[in-house]
C-alpha cells in the first residue's frame, strides 16, 4: 500500500474546509494523528501550521507552543478555517457596539503634549490605557508573549508586545483576538520602518493564528488585517495620535475586545 505523504494529507484537509464552505472541528491528538505524529512536539505544530497555511486553512486557536506551554492540551478542539483572502473593515459595520462615553475622556487630550522617551514607554503609557478603552483588561493580555516559529529553514522564536485574549469567553479562551507591535515614538515615520514593522505584525499574527495587528510608535496608529499567507495584508485603519479620538469609534468597531470576538464566534460557528 503507497503510504500517503503529510502534504496529501494537508490537501484532504484543505479541501474539506474549502469545498464544505464551513469550519472543521478537531481534537489536537486527532489533528496530530492525520499527520501520523505519534507525539506532539515543536516541530510537528510548526510543520502543519505551514502546511495548512500554504492551502489558505487558518488553525483557531494557535497549535503552537506559547514560551514553555503549550497553548492547548491534547484533548482541547481546534478549528480549520478557511483563511479570509482579505480582511475587510465593514466586518462589524452593521452591528451596534456600547461604547464607554469617550468623548468626555480627557485621556486624549492630554496624550496630545506627550513625549514618550523609549518603546517601554510608549507601551506603558499609550498602549496598555489604549487597550483598556478598548474593552481590554489586565487578564486578557499576555505581555512578552514568546511563540516557536519557523523562518525558512531555521527555527526560531518570536517575542510579541502583547497578545490580548477573551479571558472570560469560554470558546475564545485560547484564541489570540489581537496582537500588538510597539515602537519607539516616531520611528514608524519611515517608510522602510514602517513596512518592517507591518512585515514583522504579519508574522506575528501568524504564528499565533491571529487576523488583527495592532502597530504603533504613538504618533501613527495601524490596524493590520492579516489574511491570506501568499497575498499579504491590509491596513484597515491608519490615524495619527492627535486624530485619535475623532477615529476612536471607527477603532473600537474593528479592535475593541466586543468586536474581536464576535469576529471570531462568528469563523468557528
Amino acid at each position: 500500500m503507497t503510504k500517503i505523504s503529510i502534504k496529501e494529507i494537508a490537501d484532504k484537509l484543505a479541501n474539506e474546509v474549502i469545498s464544505n464552505g464551513k469550519s472543521k472541528q478537531l481534537k489536537v491528538k486527532t489533528l496530530l494523528g492525520h499527520f501520523s505524529y505519534k507525539k506532539r512536539t515543536e516541530n510537528s505544530a510548526i510543520k502543519i501550521t505551514e502546511l495548512l497555511a500554504e492551502r489558505n486553512v487558518l488553525l483557531s486557536p494557535s497549535i503552537m507552543k506559547f514560551g514553555d506551554t503549550w497553548n492547548l492540551k491534547l484533548d482541547d478542539r481546534v478549528y480549520l478555517l478557511e483563511r479570509a483572502k482579505e480582511i475587510i473593515e465593514v466586518k462589524n459595520k452593521n452591528e451596534e457596539f456600547e461604547v464607554y462615553d469617550y468623548q468626555s475622556d480627557s485621556w486624549f487630550e492630554e496624550i496630545q503634549t506627550k513625549q514618550f522617551l523609549t518603546e517601554k514607554e510608549v507601551e506603558n503609557k499609550f498602549i496598555i490605557p489604549l487597550l483598556k478603552r478598548l474593552g481590554f483588561d489586565d487578564d486578557d493580555r499576555y505581555d512578552g508573549m514568546p511563540v516557536k516559529a519557523s523562518i525558512g529553514s531555521k527555527k526560531t522564536v518570536l517575542e510579541i508586545d502583547f497578545a490580548l485574549f477573551n479571558s472570560k469567553n469560554i470558546t475564545l479562551v485560547n484564541q489570540s483576538l489581537l496582537i500588538v507591535e510597539a515602537k519607539k515614538e516616531g520611528r514608524l515615520q519611515k517608510i522602510t520602518e514602517l513596512e518592517n514593522s507591518q512585515n514583522q505584525v504579519k508574522s506575528y499574527a501568524f504564528w499565533a493564528s491571529c487576523s488583527f495587528g495592532f502597530l504603533t510608535d504613538s504618533k501613527i496608529i495601524q490596524v493590520i488585517g492579516v489574511s491570506h499567507l501568499n497575498t499579504g495584508m491590509d491596513v484597515i485603519f491608519n490615524c495619527y495620535r492627535e486624530e485619535l479620538k475623532d477615529k476612536f469609534l471607527e477603532l473600537y468597531k474593528l479592535a475593541s475586545k466586543d468586536s474581536l470576538s464576535k469576529f471570531y464566534e462568528k469563523l468557528i460557528k
